[in-house]
């Protein structure tokens, strides 16, 4: 079987790094104490989220991936560092701000069950320093790139429509296409991207922000298409699958899902495979069916984890 295609296409992606925590045990009897389960620890692990996970998709797939993103000056921040080294995902980019945390998202699995999840966050917008900081790192990657990807998960690296707008329109000076995992009502920041990905909770509340109050995916899409001058969406619809808007291919695409324990990083499965076949030149509703494929194999699986070349190149040929 050949080797993966997309091994010689390098990305970067900048947005919401997170470290993803897992408590992993069992339930076995409720405290004397209060109507609570006993939680018996097994074990720990540790994985890379948010825009650090749609990196390590890329990575997954066999591409070569610089990672744009802040953390803070505490332990969390080595943890991500060093799990980002050993899947040799680049951190040129990635700047430590004694100012706010490193965001982690620690969750409590029993039997495959999440019980509980706790965020420790901090998602005010980035200081000038800081800001100042990531912008020059991100220019002197530019020229090495082959697209852009923004993964916005609202904990304050894109929040403001200042960064955006400058990433956009750098990515533009290059020609470089612009993917955009969105969040929030606030879609001006991204204007001028080629694709922008909502699920269809986050189409809904744009769509209402927009005063379009049709069901119409079409309508919708045709609307946001025109308006923030985008070249194409793709709308997950989680067991529905997705919908493809284009000005030449509107069409949906069963959902490939066999059994689903796991959704939590899917969003970032498909832009990374998105992304990824859509630059080595792929037609779109292949690169589509592709990502639905690639969405369908990491919802099998428990915690955060990337789709693998393994898992899809049987796909592919």
């Amino acid at each position: 079987m050949p080797d993966s295609p997309l091994k010689d296409l390098r990305f970067l992606v900048v947005g919401d790094v997170m470290l993803d925590r897992y408590f992993w045990g069992d339930v076995e009897r409720i405290s004397p104490e209060a109507p609570v389960p006993v939680f018996n620890l097994k074990s720990v692990t540790m994985s890379l989220g948010g825009a650090a996970n749609v990196a390590n998709n890329l990575k997954g797939l066999g591409t070569k991936v610089e990672l744009a993103g802040v953390v803070g000056q505490d332990n969390e921040a080595q943890e991500f560092l060093g799990l980002a080294k050993e899947k040799k995902i680049g951190t040129k980019a990635i700047i430590r701000d004694r100012g706010r945390p490193t965001t982690v998202k620690t969750r409590i699995i029993a039997s495959s069950q999440q019980l509980l999840r706790i965020d420790a966050e901090n998602t005010d917008t980035l200081s000038e320093e800081s800001l100042s900081h990531l912008r020059k790192e991100i220019e002197a990657l530019l020229p090495e790139i082959d697209a852009l990807i923004l993964s916005d998960y609202a904990k304050g690296i894109l929040s403001s429509g200042e960064l955006c707008r400058w990433l956009i329109g750098k990515a533009r000076e290059f020609s470089l296409p612009v993917m955009v995992d969105p969040k929030g009502l606030f879609w001006r920041r991204y204007e001028g991207a080629t694709c922008i990905t909502p699920n269809l909770k986050e189409l809904k509340e744009i769509a209402k922000e927009e005063g379009l109050y049709s069901s119409d995916m079409a309508k919708i899409c045709e609307h946001l298409i025109r308006k923030y001058n985008l070249s194409f969406m793709l709308v997950t619809l989680g067991p529905e699958g997705m919908y493809l808007h284009h000005p030449e291919i509107k069409k949906r695409f069963p959902a490939q899902a066999r059994e689903v324990y796991d959704v939590s990083g899917a969003g970032d499965t498909v832009i990374a495979t998105l992304t990824a076949f859509y630059v080595a030149g792929y037609p779109l509703e292949r690169v589509v069916n592709i990502a639905n494929q690639a969405a369908g194999i990491v919802v099998g699986k428990v915690g955060t984890q990337p789709i693998l070349w393994d898992e899809l190149k049987s796909f592919i040929y």
